[in-house]
């Protein structure tokens, strides 16, 4: 299956023995609001994984960074994710934690996997069966993790790149970037709701993204890494790219969040001058 069902398609699937619905809505100014709105309604039968409490490793210097493969595994066992199990993920922005979570599935070696097409909206838009209560304790899945350790970029790995002249993207929104006011040297510019169909709230047509990519110099068989603010955006942006058929992008996890708190790594102001 492609990275998007839509809302039609999931509410043919609800109730199969392999189908596991995940509600990540999350605020990053606001950590509980995302569990709020899942109390106040959400898609009959979804559990609700919350980005830090569950889906982040509680022990790394940075925030929010994806747990070890087989600690990440665990935790999704408990929602019942097996290796058989379909997993479809929703926020109110269709790509952005959903992202995330479809992502850190693919690093485990799970693609099993979609988004929500245009996420909670388009669930009440759709008409889809919504529930206030929460879903009953599933039996634990089990998850097998076959890593793909190309998929996830760690600091070395960025400064490995840099050496050999490698693609990357910064794909920060405009206001973080306006804010920081520095990038990683020889980072381009790929804002993540640039790869978004402002119509939908879903992600552009792949044709669309090719040329996009196409015309920054980037093709299907070029090695890149993706970088943001915290790695979510990151996510965002790599799964535009890989349902455009660009399979050697990887997510620099800790992001400009690790970057920036390194100060004998390099920079750039935006603009050109170097530090």
């Amino acid at each position: 299956m492609g990275p998007l069902i839509s809302a039609a398609e999931l509410a043919a699937s609800l109730g199969e023995e392999n189908v596991v619905v995940l509600d990540v809505r999350w605020g990053l100014d606001d950590r509980d609001a995302g569990r709020r709105a899942y109390e106040a309604g959400h898609v009959a039968g979804a559990h609700y994984a919350h980005l830090e409490d569950d889906l982040s490793d509680p022990d790394s210097e940075v925030a929010g960074q994806m747990p070890a493969p087989e600690r990440l595994a665990r935790a999704l066992e408990k929602f019942g994710i097996g290796d058989e199990t379909m997993v479809v993920a929703y926020d109110d922005d269709v790509i952005y934690t959903a992202a995330r979570i479809i992502w850190m599935l693919a690093v485990l070696g799970h693609d099993r996997a979609a988004l929500l097409d245009g996420g909670w909206p388009a669930w009440l838009a759709a008409g889809g069966p919504v529930d206030s209560a929460p879903a009953p304790a599933p039996s634990p899945g089990s998850l097998t993790v076959t890593p793909r350790p190309q998929l996830r970029s760690e600091r070395e790995d960025v400064e490995r790149a840099l050496a050999a002249g490698l693609p990357l993207f910064d794909c920060r929104m405009d206001e973080t970037w306006d804010s920081a006011g520095e990038h990683i040297p020889g980072a381009r510019r790929l804002p993540a709701p640039g790869l978004t169909d402002a119509a939908s709230g879903g992600l552009e047509s792949p044709e669309r993204t090719r040329e996009r990519l196409a015309e920054l110099g980037l093709g299907p068989e070029d090695e890149v890494v993706l970088y943001c603010g915290g790695g979510v955006s990151a996510s965002r942006a790599w799964v535009a790219l890989r349902g455009a058929g660009y399979d050697r992008a990887s997510v620099y996890d800790g992001s400009w969040s690790e970057w920036s708190a390194h100060p004998e790594l390099p920079r750039e102001r935006h603009g050109g001058d170097s530090g």
